[in-house]
């Protein structure tokens, strides 16, 4: 990245069910939270990236402007599966560093308590007879028959291959448990983090298996919450209060990927290398190892 983008003011909402609130109330408080964390307004904002999967189509930017402050500047609506709020985030980086905007605003938010699984054929009007529904002209559900599409389970699948390739010789439960105990002493430290309890080894490994080695505690619950960030260019940042600049954090990095193809399953992603391959793009760009 030549040019430095420098990110303002961030803010989120607590992480829950919020059945009294809807996209465009979430978004909102975010994106308010971000402009006030920032010290600056809607109308210093050049440019808007908002992201939504659930809502991928429901305009979900341009409603935000509505209720914070329509001003003409141009919206990008994302959807990208689980990066579609880091995908919202980089838009309004690249639109920065493409010299189109000095201030951007990214917003991701969704609406997930109470979200169901899909899966499986369709009954037709006929209760005896099933239609076969999908590209590979399923008459049942294949889920859990040729592998799976539920997250918790596609994780687990992902982890243990990881572990099989890597020669893991260790328990695979306990090593994915460190890895929910840390993560849950982390959320104690966010007041809107879902979770708020610190939990131990011997909890999160006794806890209800999901899709082994996942337990409940190691799975993320379907929950409502937006986050919002303010970003800046380095020319915008040095017009700025000594203060404002002393809190500004640096973009070092930005890389988005997708699954490359390889001779194997064309189904499901293999997450693994996306994630080296993101990983390593990122540390080069930063110039920075995992050591540092």
């Amino acid at each position: 990245m030549s040019d430095p983008v420098w990110i303002l003011g961030i803010d989120m909402t607590r992480f829950g069910k919020h059945p009294d609130e809807d996209l465009v109330d979430l978004g909102s408080a975010a994106t308010l939270g971000a402009l006030g964390d920032a010290g600056v307004g809607i109308s210093d904002v050049q440019v808007m990236a908002a992201g939504s999967l659930l809502q991928a189509g429901a305009g979900v930017g341009q409603q935000i402007q509505k209720q914070v402050g329509q001003t003409g500047i141009p919206v990008f609506n994302v959807a990208n599966a689980c990066a579609t709020g880091a995908t919202a985030l980089r838009t309004a980086i690249l639109a920065i560093k493409a010299g189109e905007a000095d201030v951007g605003l990214a917003v991701g938010v969704e609406k997930l308590a109470g979200a169901g699984l899909l899966a499986g054929a369709t009954r037709s009007d006929d209760a005896d007879t099933w239609t076969p529904r999908g590209r590979r002209g399923a008459v049942t559900a294949l889920d859990g028959r040729v592998g799976t599409e539920t997250m918790p389970g596609v994780f687990a699948q992902v982890g243990m291959q990881y572990l099989h390739d890597h020669d893991y010789a260790g328990t695979p439960l306990e090593l994915f448990a460190r890895i929910s105990e840390k993560n849950h002493g982390h959320s104690t430290l966010n007041p809107k983090a879902a979770y708020q309890k610190a939990m131990s080894l011997e909890q999160i490994m006794g806890d209800l298996m999901i899709a082994y080695p996942n337990t409940r505690p190691m799975c993320s619950a379907n929950c409502d919450g937006a986050a919002a960030a303010v970003v800046v260019s380095d020319e915008y940042l040095k017009e700025l209060s000594a203060e404002q600049r002393r809190r500004a954090v640096k973009v070092s990095a930005s890389v988005l990927t997708s699954d490359p193809w390889q001779e194997a399953c064309q189904v499901l992603p293999d997450v693994n290398t996306l994630t080296r391959q993101a990983a390593t793009q990122a540390y080069e760009q930063a110039g920075v190892g995992p050591d540092d």
